[in-house]
C-alpha cells in the first residue's frame, strides 16, 4: 500500500462521522443529534413580579434535606413553578412557599421540589439573591432556587404565634426537651377537634386535672403534673412547628413540648422570686440535672478567653479547666456580669449577654462597654438553704453545658443559654442541662 493510499483511508476514517452526520442532515433536515455549544438556549430567568393576591418575594434561603428550612408540608412536580407551589402552599393555609432545585438539564429525573410553612426554620438563613439561580422545570422563564437554595415567597400574613395565656389559669412555660425514653410530661391524649394550645390544655384539664399540658410536633398532646428535671429548657424557636389544626399557632416541634401549667382561680401566685442584681466575690459551680455516664455530678465554671485584638479581650463562660483564663471571680453591679481580673484588679470586663443558644460573653475594651443588665442571683422558691443560682433574663434553668466543635476549640465545654437545634458550633446531643451556683466567697 502507498503512503498516500494509506492517508487517504485514515483521512476517510476520520471523516465518516461528519458524512454520517451530514447525510442524516441532508435526509431529514436536521441533526439527529445536535451540536452542544455549551450555551443552552434557554429564556433568561427572572422571579416573577405577578403573583397571585399579596404574594411576593421573601429571598433566598439555604435549605438542607436532614433539616428543612420550610418543613411544614412538601409536594414534587416534573412541572413545577413558582404559581403552582404558591397554589399548594395556600391551599393549607401556609405563609411561606419555597422552590428548590428547579430544573437541571444534565439530571433528567432531578426532583422539583415545593416547600410549605408558616416559619422560617432553624438554620435556615438568608443567602445571596443570585445564590438561587435555577431555572423552574415548568416555565424556565422562571427562578426556582437551586441545589440547597429556596427561592422563598411569602403571603403577607402575619405568622404563628406560641399563645401565652390560652385559657383562665394557664399560661406558657417554655419550651422543653422531648423523647421517647425521656418523657417530659408522662401522659398522652387524643384532641379529637385538633391540638391548638386552646385544645390541649382544656383536654389535660378534663383529662384528669392535670396542672401541665405540652404541645408537640404540630399535633401531639402530652399531660402530667409536673414536668421531668431531665428535660431541658431551650429556646421558643425550638418549638416553632405550626399546629396542624391552627396555623396561627405553634405547637412545639418534633421532640420539642411547647409546656403550659395551671394555677387555680383564687389561688395565690408562688411569691416573686427573690433575685439579687448586686453581689461581690463569687464563684461558679455547674451541677448537672442529669450526670452524663461515669462523669462528675458538677464543675467549676470560668471566664475563659476566646479572642485578643489590640485593647480588646473576648471571653466567654466555660467549664474548661485548661484554657487560658485570668478571672477567677465574678461580681454583679446593678445586674450587669463582671469577671474579675487576678492579675489587673483595675481591668474592667462587662457582660454583652446571653441570646438564646449562645453563650454568655464578657469584653474588656477602650473605652470600657458599658455592660447588658440581665443577669441576677436567685433565691430557690422551695428551698431557702440552697446555694443561689445564676438568672438570665428571669431564667435560672435553661443552663446547658454544649461541646464546642469548632475547629480551634479542641472540644472545650462551654455554658449557653437555651441551647439551639442545629447550631453551627456545637450538637445539641452533646449538650447537658445544668443549674449554676453561686458560691459566694
Amino acid at each position: 500500500m502507498s503512503v498516500l493510499s494509506f492517508f487517504s483511508k485514515l483521512l476517510l476514517v476520520a471523516l465518516l462521522p461528519l458524512v454520517s452526520r451530514l447525510t442524516v442532515r441532508a435526509h431529514t433536515g436536521r441533526e439527529i443529534f445536535p451540536r452542544h455549544t455549551g450555551r443552552e438556549m434557554l429564556p433568561r430567568q427572572s422571579n416573577p413580579t405577578s403573583l397571585p393576591g399579596n404574594w411576593s418575594l421573601a429571598g433566598c434561603f439555604t435549605d438542607v434535606s436532614t433539616a428543612r428550612t420550610l418543613a411544614a408540608a412538601a409536594t414534587v412536580s416534573s412541572n413545577m413553578t413558582v404559581e403552582t407551589c404558591i397554589a399548594f402552599c395556600s391551599a393549607a393555609n401556609y405563609i411561606f412557599a419555597g422552590v428548590e432545585f428547579g430544573h437541571i438539564r444534565v439530571v433528567l429525573s432531578c426532583p422539583r421540589e415545593c416547600y410549605c410553612d408558616s416559619t422560617i426554620q432553624i438554620p435556615g438563613a438568608r443567602a445571596p439573591l443570585t445564590d438561587c439561580a435555577q431555572p423552574c422545570a415548568g416555565n424556565p422563564s422562571e427562578i426556582c432556587g437551586a441545589s440547597g437554595r429556596l427561592s422563598i415567597f411569602a403571603s403577607g400574613a402575619p405568622s404563628p404565634a406560641l399563645v401565652p395565656a390560652p385559657t383562665t389559669g394557664w399560661a406558657y412555660q417554655g419550651c422543653f426537651t422531648d423523647s421517647t425514653a425521656n418523657r417530659t410530661l408522662p401522659v398522652s391524649i387524643n384532641v379529637p377537634i385538633g391540638v391548638t394550645a386552646e385544645t390541649c390544655t382544656a383536654g389535660c384539664q378534663a383529662a384528669g386535672a392535670y396542672t401541665h399540658a405540652g404541645l408537640e410536633d404540630g399535633h401531639e398532646c402530652w399531660c402530667g403534673n409536673t414536668t421531668n428535671p431531665i428535660a431541658q429548657h431551650v429556646s421558643d424557636d425550638d418549638c416553632r412547628a405550626v399546629c396542624s389544626a391552627n396555623h396561627t399557632e405553634y405547637c412545639g416541634n418534633a421532640n420539642r413540648a411547647a409546656v403550659y401549667a395551671f394555677s387555680a382561680a383564687g389561688t395565690p401566685p408562688p411569691p416573686p422570686q427573690t433575685c439579687a442584681g448586686d453581689i461581690a466575690n463569687f464563684s461558679l459551680i455547674a451541677v448537672f440535672n442529669n450526670p452524663p455516664l461515669g462523669a462528675p455530678s458538677q464543675v467549676n465554671i470560668r471566664a475563659v478567653l476566646v479572642e485578643l485584638v489590640p485593647n480588646t479581650f473576648w471571653t466567654i463562660l466555660s467549664a474548661c479547666a485548661t484554657c487560658c483564663s485570668d478571672w477567677p471571680s465574678f461580681s454583679l453591679k446593678n445586674s450587669i456580669f463582671l469577671p474579675r481580673s487576678a492579675s489587673n484588679p483595675v481591668q474592667s470586663m462587662t457582660s454583652i449577654g446571653a441570646s438564646d443558644g449562645e453563650s454568655p460573653a464578657f469584653v474588656a475594651s477602650s473605652p470600657p462597654f458599658p455592660g447588658a443588665q440581665a443577669y441576677c442571683a436567685a433565691e430557690s422558691q422551695t428551698n431557702p438553704n440552697a446555694p443561689l443560682v445564676l438568672s438570665f433574663g428571669g431564667k435560672a434553668d435553661a443552663w446547658s453545658l454544649c461541646t464546642n466543635t469548632t475547629a480551634n476549640a479542641n472540644g472545650r465545654v462551654d455554658l449557653v443559654f437555651s441551647p439551639v437545634t442545629n447550631h453551627p458550633h456545637y450538637a445539641f446531643s452533646s449538650c447537658n442541662a445544668v443549674t449554676i451556683q453561686v458560691v459566694q466567697g
